[in-house]
């Protein structure tokens, strides 16, 4: 519409100049002409000059909170850009649903030190990642008369979408050991005295880390061991996430899955404790082990298990994973039930699992 105006304003008045056979109005309206020209050629100039990029950091933000998604820019030209937009789609990992939404922002010229950076707020209703990628980027003259677009391609990026921290009533169970690997107890010569002493203890693996490895009882064998249960007071848990559904889930089911997963994990390892976390990861063709020992390491794990392709057929899960009714395991399944020893702790209703998460209390000490 600005075109279209300047452009009847510039004909009028070279109309009116003839008319009236005044020269100076006539060359204004010819360095109008000129000045529209050179804006037309300022725009590719500087789309040209002008690129887009989404950080290489993650973002991690919560869920149904208030989040800002940052873009960068970098200005290649010695001439500031007074204005641009860029398209942003956003959408959840298998999800034909997509967003789209625009960032506009200015770019500061080459060697100078301003922020070139748009922000776009917005808030996601679902846990899980979601990908994030520019489609096209548009810039203005200085006068906002013309623009010139330009497609972006391979500009992507991905935000980790985590559940709220839930507080549960978790009555845990006696202090003890619940896996399926046989556990092997030290004999220290010194009871009490021996600061190495551990409870339990396995075979080496490759991969494992040589200061794990627990020496006295490695030379009493003459086999490597690795240490993995050094405090009288700790649990060790393993803890099978079952991913596996007849039919496809949805959006919906997954983000209750997560917030299962995530709440049950967050809570126990409030208490002095390892878990042993083992997932399916189609990509990887087996389950995953993820040995949790930090309670500030809960939120990196959920990225982890974002990023693997977990959710699977019944048929391609038990391939891998034989689990019976009676192992000494934990098992969290994609049909939101808990199990523990064998035995159902809880099954969750999708609609109402903030209220079930937060309301009841879990009793593991009776399994």
């Amino acid at each position: 519409m600005k075109k279209i105006v300047a452009v009847l304003l510039l004909v009028l008045a070279w109309y009116f100049a003839g008319m009236n056979r005044q020269p100076y109005v006539m060359a204004a309206v010819i360095c109008g002409i000129i000045f529209i020209v050179l804006s037309f050629i300022l725009t590719r100039i500087l789309k040209r000059d002008l690129t887009a990029e989404i950080p290489k950091q993650n973002t991690v933000i919560y869920k149904n909170m208030q989040a800002q998604f940052t873009v960068c820019t970098r200005n290649r030209s010695r001439l500031p850009v007074n204005k641009y937009k860029l398209t942003l789609q956003m959408n959840y990992r298998d999800s034909k649903d997509k967003a789209v939404k625009k960032l506009s922002g200015s770019a500061c010229p080459a060697g100078s030190e301003g922020d070139n950076s748009a922000e776009v707020y917005f808030a996601a209703p679902y846990c899980g990642m979601i990908d994030a990628e520019l489609l096209r980027l548009r810039v203005y003259d200085y006068f906002m008369i013309f623009s010139s677009s330009k497609k972006l391609s391979g500009v992507k990026g991905e935000v980790a979408v985590l559940p709220p921290p839930r507080k549960m009533n978790i009555v845990m169970p006696p202090f003890g050991t619940y896996t399926n690997d046989p556990v092997a107890e030290s004999t220290s010569d010194k009871k009490g005295e021996d600061h190495s002493e551990v409870r339990l203890i396995r075979e080496y693996r490759d991969g494992d880390l040589p200061r794990h490895i627990h020496r006295n009882y490695s030379a009493k064998t003459e086999k490597l061991w690795i240490k993995e249960y050094e405090k009288e007071n700790d649990y060790i848990f393993d803890l099978f996430i079952d991913s596996s559904s007849e039919t496809r889930l949805t959006v919906e089911q997954k983000d209750a899955f997560f917030e299962l997963i995530f709440a049950v994990i967050k809570n126990l390892m409030e208490n002095d404790i390892i878990i042993r976390i083992n997932y399916f990861d189609r990509e990887k063709g087996g389950l995953i082990l993820y040995e949790l020992t930090d309670k500030n390491n809960t939120e990196d794990f959920m990225i982890d298990l974002y990023k693997a392709d977990i959710f699977c057929g019944r048929d391609e899960f038990l391939r891998v994973c034989n689990l019976s009714a009676d192992d000494n395991v934990m098992v969290l399944n994609a049909s939101l039930e808990w199990y523990f020893c064998g035995r159902p702790v809880y099954r969750f209703s999708r609609q109402s699992i903030y209220y079930e998460l937060v309301d009841r209390y879990f009793d593991l000490s009776a399994h």
